[in-house]
């Protein structure tokens, strides 16, 4: 699992460019809006977690999130130019914090591919 809270983290990502795109649409966001230098563990904003491998997911956890009946704000899916599909939801852990993840479609749990809006 790859944790991505600032636009200087996606440097040296070895995934696909779509992928790496809407991360880092997401990161500007969050640097702009709640500042680089932000706590961003237990203040405002969030971050990405991008889980490439279904092992990973267990791991959702320990940070309170069981992805299994977690309720999500929205599900993209992600088409790549190499034929994967890979989706991004959104996750408001509370008021003003959420977690990004973006995992491939293969590995989803159901109730996530359920809610994918395009």
């Amino acid at each position: 699992m790859i944790k991505i809270a600032h636009v200087k983290e996606i440097e040296n990502l070895n995934l696909p460019k779509e992928v790496i795109e809407v991360i880092k649409e997401v990161v500007i966001i969050l640097d702009v809006e709640y500042g680089e230098k932000r706590n961003v563990n237990g203040e405002n904003g969030g971050y990405i977690l991008v889980i490439q491998d279904r092992e990973e997911l267990p791991k959702l956890q320990e940070i309170y999130l069981n992805i299994n009946d977690v309720i999500p704000e929205y599900v993209d899916k992600i088409n790549c130019s190499n034929g994967d599909i890979w989706i991004s939801t959104l996750i408001l852990m509370h008021n003003d914090f959420g977690i990004l993840l973006t995992m491939p479609v293969s590995i989803a749990p159901e109730n996530l591919i359920k809610e994918i809006t395009n």
